[in-house]
């Protein structure tokens, strides 16, 4: 969808419908999580020193932040919207209708459930069903039609309000499965369904918004993020680093040349294969909920002073095989796109489609599978073309050139003062030690913290906080 189109029918009716009422027990409910909100944001400011001054000084950081006032949802929407949404969502009615479930979905992540903080994901289908919505990704294969984006159960029509958001949020998977958010003329907005995103598509022409913790939300259309809010503010959306041609883009890309030799034509062939097994690597790590390290060497043997993982593989490129081997199904079933349409060839072409298919979950799989190495002590360690050292890795290093964080993909915007390791332990100094002494890639999964890519540049290292839209 162009960013000139008109606004779909469904999204229209979202903005006339009575959206949602609340009871005096919610209002009352409304006014203490938001005095508990504001007292929360202001004790999180003194944490954000270092991000706010670097702002201030980079005059290429998007200046997307106020950091002297703490608003709700609502309240920075028409801001983001301004600068990443598709003109029909900058409508005053579809704003409003938008900024009254961010602030719904903002109370209701402040609230917890026999202990535990609600993680609330919801889809809003714009102009179709949920069931109707295909994939909308640039990286889509040309010839192959477009995949279904959601998997619905529909369910009884719940009104929209905390309580349900709260109950119903159980019965959800964080990052597979959302709550569909659909209009009705007479009730409002109603809670119609759990779909499942189809994990290969970009989620279609839907609206997705995300409460990965408490007070922070995350509101997403197609493959891209429009509007981060955490801590009371509008944070900047991190950068795709992983599809995004950039530093690190450029990188992994480099780290695979021989893999993708085969890849002649970008367009017809999946080159874009390793960004995504990286890219998935890396949410499977993040998954565990144990924290992580994924290291990746530019040489394929190790030096003798180096000792190799604990857990090594027997058969290291097991994941490039795979690779291969969609790789030459792909080919098949692109000879067969382009013969003369006849029985025969249908059915050749219905062979070597599954084929591709089959290989292709195959690499998923197996990439999932490696992404659970990073749930063991000391690191998953890679070589070039996804070569598999082992896990267990341990960093005998010591040395760190100076950290310093990049918030695009190209390197241009840089914070002006070095990162300090002093708030984290081992596992970012180990990281940080192998970057400096091998020229090679890093990534962290912390407990507490944001995902984060390390890169050598030369006599420093750049790093830069992974956010996925969806999480």
């Amino acid at each position: 969808m162009t960013a000139t189109e008109a606004p779909p029918p469904t999204l229209h009716s979202v903005a006339s419908a009575n959206h949602f009422t609340r009871t005096p027990n919610q209002r009352r409910f409304h006014n203490q999580q938001a005095h508990n909100a504001s007292r929360r944001a202001q004790r999180a400011k003194s944490k954000t020193s270092h991000r706010q001054h670097a702002t201030r000084n980079d005059t290429s950081a998007p200046a997307t932040q106020n950091m002297n006032s703490i608003l709700y949802p609502r309240d920075h929407l028409q801001e983001a919207l301004k600068l990443r949404a598709p003109t029909w969502l900058k409508q005053p009615d579809l704003v409003k209708a938008l900024g009254d479930i961010l602030d719904l979905l903002f109370f209701a992540s402040l609230s917890t459930e026999e202990g535990e903080s609600i993680r609330v994901q919801v889809a809003i289908p714009t102009g179709h069903t949920i069931e109707d919505i295909f994939d909308t990704s640039e990286f889509r294969d040309p010839g192959e039609p477009p995949q279904h984006a959601w998997l619905p159960i529909p369910i009884i029509p719940q009104p929209l309000n905390i309580d349900t958001l709260i109950k119903l949020s159980m019965a959800t998977s964080f990052g597979r499965t959302s709550l569909v958010i659909t209009p009705d003329e007479s009730a409002g907005l109603q809670i119609t369904g759990i779909a499942r995103r189809n994990p290969k598509t970009n989620g279609g022409d839907a609206l997705r918004i995300s409460a990965s913790a408490p007070g922070a939300l995350s509101l997403v259309f197609g493959d891209t993020e429009i509007m981060r809010y955490e801590r009371g503010q509008l944070a900047n959306p991190a950068p795709n680093i992983f599809y995004t041609d950039g530093l690190v883009r450029q990188a992994i890309r480099s780290s695979l040349k021989n893999l993708l030799a085969d890849v002649k034509d970008q367009i017809l062939m999946p080159g874009y294969i390793g960004d995504r097994v990286f890219d998935r690597l890396v949410r499977g790590m993040s998954a565990t909920g144990r924290g992580g390290l994924i290291l990746v060497h530019p040489q394929t043997a190790l030096d003798h002073d180096t000792e190799p993982p604990k857990y090594g593989l027997s058969d290291p490129n097991i994941l490039a095989s795979k690779i291969h081997s969609y790789f030459g199904t792909s080919k098949t079933w692109l000879n067969t796109v382009f013969r003369e349409e006849d029985e025969e060839s249908s059915e050749e072409r219905a062979r070597a489609h599954n084929e591709r298919v089959l290989a292709e979950s195959i690499v998923d799989e197996i990439t999932d599978d490696v992404s659970r190495l990073t749930a063991m002590d000391g690191a998953l360690l890679l070589g070039p073309d996804l070569q598999i050292f082992g896990a267990g890795f341990k960093v005998s290093k010591s040395y760190t050139f100076p950290l310093y964080e990049v918030f695009d993909v190209t390197g241009q915007s840089v914070a002006p003062e070095a990162y300090s390791l002093d708030t984290h332990g081992t596992r970012h100094r180990a990281a940080a030690a192998f970057v400096t002494a091998t020229g090679g890639l890093a990534f962290i999964a912390s407990q507490d913290g944001p995902l984060k890519c390390l890169l050598n540049d030369g006599n420093r290292i750049l790093f830069w906080k992974i956010r996925f839209p969806d999480a």
